[in-house]
């Protein structure tokens, strides 16, 4: 028998894939690296939420938070931050 590797839907359902390097992550959002990297500072993208670090290893990004974040509805009556609060009600 040979080994089923499963396919990637692009969606990170491959194990192997679900963890993105912020090239990989600007290319999938078609942004650019530094508006991922400005994310991370401002708090967008919450480190031990949607990015992970250990020592020796660039921040990777974990695509199902990723994805979690962008479909979240945001609050009409309040104002977004720059470290990923709202302001208002």
């Amino acid at each position: 028998m040979s080994a089923v590797t499963p396919k990637d839907d692009g969606q990170g359902s491959n194990p192997a894939e679900s963890y993105l390097t912020v090239k990989e992550l600007a290319e999938r959002l078609k942004l650019s690296t530094w508006s991922v990297k400005r994310k991370m500072l401002d708090g967008t993208f919450q480190q031990d939420v949607h990015w992970f670090s250990r020592p020796g290893i660039r921040p990777r990004f974990k695509w199902s938070a990723i994805v979690e974040w962008l479909e979240q509805p945001r609050p009409k009556e309040q104002i977004p931050m720059a470290r990923g609060y709202y302001l208002g009600k």
